[in-house]
Formats: structure tokens, C-alpha cells, sequence
């Protein structure tokens, strides 16, 4: 096969850190259980644990660090069928991967896991879960309740981290039993006992130190799960978990990774709320010491003024501006009768304006009369014309028009007359 010049070429090295890249980064691959047998199992001087997953189809290699296996409840064992927690690594020199497991379980807990998982569904339909349903915690109780086994880790972790955080603050302990076969119905009587009302408590944390899958199935018991649920008072889950998550932290007001974490959730430092009330009483008096300033100076501005000092210099001065104000309309007043006095002088006679416009018309009106006369019929018939109509009175304007015999009417300038034609004489 010819090779192309321009092909892509990749060393051993660049492969192997693409597949790392792409698979590490994959979050399929990063959170995932697997289901196999241990075999080649080494528990290593470094606290570090070996061992290889296999099923009827294939094997994959894993790694149980130090810092993953130290709560480990039990021991692992060549042929035992586990379910593998953890996320996909791949080694860039070898050119392989495995498993580095996180947690480990026995595979009769997949049981347990589906009915949790049914149960959480029900719940979830039911709203029990809706975070409409949860409450803010209060800002500063004053009496909180424990609900945890009175020998426990948890219940000395929380006692020590609210003291540490506020000292005189009141702590109730409900003891219960959680862990066990009976560790959900104790859990549920403390939580119940913790919300009677005479205790007057302000905030329940309920929980334990960690554990196992199966040491933490209490804490997903649908009686716990209603009880944190439908608790009166506020409530706080304090399961102490890093892979697992009970459901009992969904029903809770708020949930907590620790115990120790609860209480740092419930209850706020002292010191803190000390600086912060020391913080505002210095920003307040420095803000009423500057209004006071500040009005102190307005008030001795105000009476330092002349008109505190003397009031009768205000009226005077009002009745000063009052004069100035007459003398100055006045003088407007008279500037306007004078300016409009002197306009009415310079207006020309208007009787003699009038007889000279008469006049001018009068000689317009007898001239146009006379052009008009001149037009006149009359004053054509005043030189020695006539005006001929016959006997329907239509003028008649040639000997045409005449016969002979024909009754005549002629108009003359002064009169008229009445003639018989007779004779018509024609000229060319």
C-alpha cells in the first residue's frame, strides 16, 4: 500500500494520551459501577489494594488507593462478587486502563440499591422531595436537638463544634440506635421526641458518623424518610457519606456531607456575630455623631443670621421691596400713559382726512358718470340719431327689414313718433 506524504502521523506516545484525554474526560466513564469476581487480589505494604474484575467475557484490571479503602467494613477475598465504584484511568506508557475503585460492595447489596431506588421514585412522586417543601433554617437558635446514638463520633462532633462556635448555647440529645435492625424505628421516636413542643427546640440535626453502604440503610427506611420529611421543626441530615446519599438527605430541610458540617450549618460562629454587632454599633455612632455634626452646623448657621438676630430688619426689608415695587409700577404706568398720550397727538385731524376722501371719491364718481353718459343711446340721439323698432318694438337695423306700409315706432332724444312706411328706398 503507498503511503501518502500528506497522512497524519501519530507516535505511541500522542495515541495514548489522546485515549487518556478522551476517556478520563468522558463522564461516562468517570462515575460508574461494575458488576465481576476478585481474583488476583494483593493487598500491598502501601495500603494500596490490587485486584482484577472479571466476568464470563472478560477482566479489567483495578486499584484500591489508600485514601478510598481506609472506611472499608470488610475485607476482600479472591472469587467474591462485588460491585465496583470509581472511574476509568488510562496509563499513557502501557497503553492500558483500569478501574480506580472508590468504594466496594458485596453484590447482595444491588438489592438494596433497587429497592432505595424504588422507594426514592415513589416518594418523589408523592412531592415529598418538591423544594417547595423546604424551610430556612433558623438564624441563630437557641436550643438545638441531636437525634444520633449517644456513644457515637457524630453526637461528640457536633457537641464540640457548636460549643466551640457558640458557648452558651443549649443542646438537647435524643438518643438512638443507628444502626441495626431496629435503628429505623429508634430514629423515628428521636426525631418525634425532639419535636415536642414543651422542649422549645429551634433546630433538629439527625445522623450518624459514616459507614458503610449497608450501616447507612437505616437513614433510607421510608418511616425515617417521612419522618424528616414532615418533622415541625427544622431539620438538618447529617449522614456522614461520600459515595452514598440517603434518601433521608432529599427529606431533610438541608443536608449535611458531616455531622460536624450540620452543626457548622446550624449555628453561627459567636465571634463572628460579635464583630459583625460591634462593626454596625461603630458604623451607626459614627453616622449619628455626623448628622448630629452636620445639624449642629445648620442650626448655628440659621442663627447666626441677621433675621434671628433682629427680626423687625425682615419686615423693614420686605416693606423696603413692597415701596420698590409701588415706585416701579408707577413710574411703568405713567411711562405707558404718556407713550400712548403722545401717539394720540400725532394722529393728523380726522375731519379733514374724511372731507378729503369724499372729495377724491365724489370727482372719481362725476367723471366716471360722464364717461358713461358719453356711451348713452341718449347722448348719441342728442346729435340727431334715432332709434327705429317695428311694431313688435324690435329695432331694426336696415331697410331690409322693411316694406312698404309697415308700422313704424322712432325714439328721438326727447319723444317719440309713430309713421307709416311708404316707400322703401335702397341704397348700394
Amino acid at each position: 500500500m503507498e503511503i501518502n506524504a500528506e497522512v497524519r502521523f501519530y507516535t505511541v506516545t500522542e495515541i495514548n494520551r489522546i485515549i487518556k484525554t478522551e476517556l478520563e474526560a468522558n463522564p461516562g466513564f468517570n462515575n460508574i459501577w461494575i458488576k465481576g469476581e476478585i481474583y488476583n487480589l494483593t493487598y500491598h505494604s502501601s495500603g494500596h489494594i490490587y485486584f482484577t474484575l472479571k466476568d464470563e467475557g472478560g477482566v479489567i484490571s483495578a486499584v484500591f488507593f489508600r485514601y478510598a479503602n481506609k472506611n472499608l467494613k470488610f475485607r476482600l477475598e479472591e472469587g467474591m462478587s462485588v460491585l465496583a465504584y470509581g472511574g476509568i484511568t488510562v496509563f499513557e506508557k502501557r497503553g492500558s486502563y483500569q478501574l480506580n475503585v472508590l468504594s466496594v460492595r458485596p453484590e447482595g447489596a444491588g438489592e438494596l440499591q433497587k429497592r432505595i431506588e424504588q422507594l426514592k421514585k415513589k416518594l418523589t412522586d408523592e412531592g415529598l422531595f418538591d423544594p417547595s417543601r423546604k424551610r430556612e433554617l433558623p438564624f441563630l437558635p437557641s436550643k438545638i436537638g441531636i437525634a444520633t446514638s449517644p456513644t457515637g463520633a457524630a453526637v461528640r462532633d457536633i457537641i464540640k463544634v457548636a460549643l466551640r462556635r457558640f458557648p452558651n448555647i443549649e443542646i438537647v440529645i435524643a438518643p438512638a440506635k443507628v444502626q441495626g435492625d431496629d435503628a429505623a424505628q429508634s430514629i423515628v421516636r428521636a426525631i418525634n421526641e425532639l419535636n415536642r413542643p414543651e422542649l422549645g427546640i429551634d433546630l433538629i440535626i439527625a445522623g450518624r458518623g459514616g459507614g458503610s453502604f449497608e450501616d447507612l440503610y437505616a437513614f433510607n427506611e421510608e418511616i425515617v424518610v417521612r419522618a424528616f420529611a414532615e418533622s415541625p421543626v427544622p431539620i438538618i441530615s447529617a449522614v456522614g457519606h461520600q459515595i452514598d446519599h440517603p434518601l433521608s438527605d432529599d427529606a431533610a430541610d438541608i443536608a449535611a456531607p458531616t455531622p460536624s458540617a450540620a452543626a457548622e450549618l446550624a449555628i453561627p460562629e459567636k465571634k463572628d456575630l460579635i464583630d459583625e454587632i460591634i462593626y454596625l454599633h461603630n458604623r451607626i455612632s459614627k453616622a449619628l455623631s455626623n448628622s448630629f455634626s452636620r445639624d449642629k452646623t445648620r442650626l448655628e448657621n440659621i442663627v447666626s443670621r441677621k433675621i434671628f438676630r433682629d427680626p423687625y430688619e425682615l419686615v423693614n426689608y420686605r416693606d423696603m421691596m413692597l415701596n420698590d415695587a409701588e415706585n416701579r409700577i408707577a413710574l411703568s404706568m405713567k411711562h405707558i400713559i404718556s407713550e400712548k398720550k403722545e401717539r394720540l397727538l400725532r394722529v393728523p385731524d380726522i375731519s379733514s382726512i374724511e372731507k378729503r376722501i369724499l372729495s377724491d371719491l365724489r370727482h372719481r364718481f362725476e367723471m366716471q358718470v360722464q364717461a358713461v353718459h358719453k356711451l348713452s343711446p341718449l347722448a348719441v340721439m342728442g346729435r340727431g340719431y334715432a332709434i327705429i323698432t317695428d311694431s313688435e318694438n324690435k329695432i331694426i337695423k336696415s331697410v331690409e327689414k322693411i316694406s312698404d306700409g309697415d308700422s313704424l315706432n322712432i325714439r328721438l332724444k326727447d319723444g317719440r313718433v309713430s309713421a307709416n312706411v311708404t316707400s322703401v328706398i335702397r341704397e348700394k
